[in-house]
């Protein structure tokens, strides 16, 4: 086509609105990079329930450059993050600090945030995925985003774990209560896996996951949580935890998808669990039709973490599966169907996550 014909057949209405779509976006992508600061930087915490304070005075309570303060503020004021009467004055409203600065309330996802900065640090290991193999190992991510992985999720695993996860899926709670032994595959630093051992004291869990950095975290955890004789940690793949079993539960806490074999990871499982036994997948919530994700934003975080982090670090490791981040609940009972698991199904959805699980068939 030539360049009148293309310039004839443009709607410049859909032009405009594309280019609002897309101005929006990058102004999301830079209010994150002012989010990340002032989370770590205590800016939110020294605002949180302090009322409309001046940009000298918050310099003052945080120890730093009054100048800098001064602009942040404005930035997160026409970001609608803070408020302000005057210009002079800004408040950050508590609806806003249960996502920001208030550690365990179920709105707190600021940890996020660190995993986008991680996805921006990674950006040259990403473009030589895309050129070469497809994967990037997981222990050449940057620190970030191990921590902001860890904070992000354990907000869902704090307000919904044992208050609605595990009570939707049958028998799973009268196990734990009666002293289950538990594998925690993919563990990461171990929220999860503690946060099980500490609410049935009865069980018996097991954290496993290859990145040993990930593992001696989790270990410091859980000697920072007074060292519960019930919970431990070991550095094994994805198919070796198989090896300290029977279990009678096993849980992939958002890590079936990051494993390079997802198939031999639950044959193991399933080889490895009591007869009845049961195995819990928890995955980022995402629907089995493209169509139906759309315009969604979990869905756009999701398919970015896929692209970013999640489908190269398995593309990174022996089997090179990659499943994704996304792509719905049925691939994932299919997997556990393939490997001889009977009655899997979604047992909860909350939107940001989906609960899928199987047993063990009695022989």
């Amino acid at each position: 086509m030539t360049d009148t014909q293309i310039t004839q057949s443009i709607d410049e209405a859909k032009v405009q609105g594309f280019v609002g779509q897309l101005v929006t976006d990058f102004a999301g992508a830079a209010s994150t990079a002012m989010t990340v600061v002032g989370d770590r930087l205590g800016l939110y915490r020294a605002m949180t329930g302090a009322g409309p304070v001046t940009a000298a005075k918050l310099a003052a309570t945080t120890g730093l450059h009054p100048r800098l303060v001064t602009e942040w503020l404005r930035q997160q004021a026409v970001s609608g993050y803070v408020t302000t009467d005057d210009e002079d004055s800004f408040e950050l409203p508590m609806e806003h600090a249960l996502a920001l600065s208030v550690v365990d309330s179920p709105a707190y996802v600021v940890g996020a945030g660190e995993i986008v900065i991680g996805w921006f640090l990674s950006m040259a290991k990403l473009e030589d995925a895309f050129r070469t193999d497809g994967g990037i190992g997981y222990g050449d991510l940057p620190d970030c985003t191990y921590h902001g992985i860890e904070r992000f999720f354990r907000t869902a695993y704090v307000n919904q774990l044992a208050q609605s996860w595990f009570p939707a899926v049958p028998g799973l709670v009268a196990k734990l209560e009666a002293g289950a032994r538990v594998a925690d595959v993919g563990c990461g630093h171990g929220v999860a896996t503690l946060l099980v051992g500490n609410t049935w004291p009865a069980a018996q869990v097991i954290g496993f996951d290859h990145h040993a950095p990930s593992v001696a975290t989790a270990r410091a955890k859980a000697t920072e949580a007074g060292s519960p004789a019930n919970v431990s940690f070991r550095v094994a793949d994805s198919a070796g935890f198989g090896t300290e079993g029977p279990y009678d539960v096993v849980v992939f806490f958002d890590s079936l998808h990051d494993l390079g074999d997802p198939s031999a990871a639950l044959r193991a499982a399933h080889d490895s669990l009591a007869d009845g036994g049961i195995v819990v997948a928890v995955e980022p919530w995402s629907t089995d039709r493209l169509a139906d994700e759309i315009g969604n934003p979990v869905a756009r975080i999701g398919y970015t973490s896929s692209t970013a982090l999640c489908t190269p670090g398995s593309l990174s490791q022996p089997g090179a599966y990659g499943l994704g981040t996304q792509g719905g609940p049925a691939k994932r009972i299919a997997l556990l169907t393939e490997a001889g698991f009977a009655d899997a199904t979604v047992a909860a959805d909350t939107g940001f996550n989906l609960v899928i699980a199987a047993t063990k068939p009695a022989r």
